[in-house]
């Protein structure tokens, strides 16, 4: 039984803490998230001075006492290993000198201590940049040309600033499978996953964070899922995954919270775009963060990372210009995969807290990508493909309440 615990909490143990920005002065504690299952990453304190982290304490906190664990069983990445202490549960990890950039992670190993097996032989488990939520709230807007083609989102959520890097796929799913040639490093967006590999991922960081899982897909135990495990060709029961809307763990956007979140939701910049509290022009914009007259692309490289100045790869997430909630690379950059099929076309009217068909062939992303031209960019644009196909240009990033 405690082999079998370890075994589960290894694999679905990930935990997202704060690593101190470069350039804050006298950082202050942070705290983890609430561990799930069997190893628990409770404390980051960090204590430095501006532009550097020069000591951190980890503390590690089992739910069985290790009967043995030495330093030696541990392999540290991005940083120096200190000393190890403490009994019982928990043992304290002092690393220092940290050489990672600021969003970039730090690494931690643990290897096969005595009186437990681990799968695998050595598990990594990232610290790293907090995934940043920016707070998007509930509004209206007009979806296309028709005055009376209203979309209404009745409840704030909350969407991570960046789309999700190869970094922190990794660090849930124990596995890479960005294209690296359309790739500058680890802090670029991860691609080259499908529809299946997105939401595979937000279950496993809500099960990491003690979350509620949203997704359901018949079978398939998402605790001990396996990244080999994750479909790659079309199949039917991953099809049918069910979303429980009022759970309180990570999702994919709807493709109508992705669009009021691109176009900057109440917070449009744009003059004349929000008339009577419903944002009116904000689908007409060339680019997320656009205040330029409607379509106009002119300043669209301050924005997005497209075919025009990609020099054909990714880059790491954050490096342009945000929208007007702070959003990093809604246009540009890579693809982001949304919850809904991919309908002909919207049902026209007033629709609320639209989620889409409720079959389909293809899933939706939207947002452009660095492959492809501006006309990809604009804030309506839409696009989709088979929820199994994968491309390098392809990623996601995640909501939750």
């Amino acid at each position: 039984m405690i082999q079998q615990r370890m075994v589960l909490g290894f694999l679905i143990t990930a935990m997202v803490l704060a690593l101190v920005a470069l350039g804050c002065s006298n950082p202050a504690s942070t705290p983890a998230p609430a561990a799930d299952q069997s190893v628990a990453f409770s404390t980051l304190a960090a204590n430095g001075t501006s532009g550097a982290v020069p000591t951190t304490v980890l503390t590690l906190t089992f739910d069985v006492e290790p009967t043995t664990l030495a330093l030696s069983d541990i392999t540290v990445s991005g940083a120096t290993k200190g000393t190890l202490s403490g009994t019982g549960t928990t043992r304290t990890l002092g690393i220092s000198a940290i050489t990672v950039a600021n969003g970039a992670n730090v690494t931690v190993a643990l290897a096969n201590p005595a009186g437990f097996t681990i799968s695998p032989a050595s598990r990594a488990v990232a610290i790293k940049t907090m995934l940043n939520l920016v707070s998007v709230p509930a509004g209206s807007f007009q979806r296309n040309a028709t005055a009376s083609n209203i979309s209404t989102i009745t409840t704030a959520f909350r969407m991570s600033e960046k789309e999700i890097t190869r970094a922190q796929f990794v660090a849930m799913l124990g596995t890479d499978p960005s294209q690296t040639q359309y790739s500058s490093g680890t802090s670029d967006p991860v691609q080259y996953v499908n529809w299946y590999h997105a939401i595979a991922f937000c279950n496993k960081l809500s099960l990491a964070e003690g979350r509620t899982l949203v997704y359901g897909v018949s079978g398939v135990d998402f605790a001990t899922l396996a990244y080999a495990a994750i479909p790659t060709t079309n199949n039917g029961t991953w099809d049918a995954a069910v979303a429980t809307w009022t759970a309180n763990g990570y999702r994919l956007p709807t493709e109508m919270e992705w669009e009021w979140a691109a176009m900057g939701a109440t917070s449009d910049g744009r003059s004349g775009d929000i008339v009577g509290g419903v944002n009116t022009g904000g689908y007409t914009k060339g680019y997320a963060g656009s205040v330029e007259a409607a379509g106009a692309q002119v300043n669209i490289g301050n924005y997005a990372w497209y075919s025009g100045n990609s020099a054909s790869t990714t880059h790491p997430v954050g490096t342009k210009t945000a929208n007007e909630l702070g959003l990093y690379d809604m246009s540009g950059n890579v693809w982001e995969w949304n919850w809904d099929w991919d309908a002909a076309s919207y049902t026209p009217g007033l629709l609320t807290d639209d989620r889409g068909a409720a079959s389909g062939t293809n899933r939706v992303f939207r947002g452009g990508s660095w492959i492809l031209n501006a006309s990809y960019c604009p804030v309506a644009r839409r696009s989709g493909s088979n929820p199994y196909g994968r491309s390098g240009d392809i990623g996601f990033r995640v909501v939750r309440p």
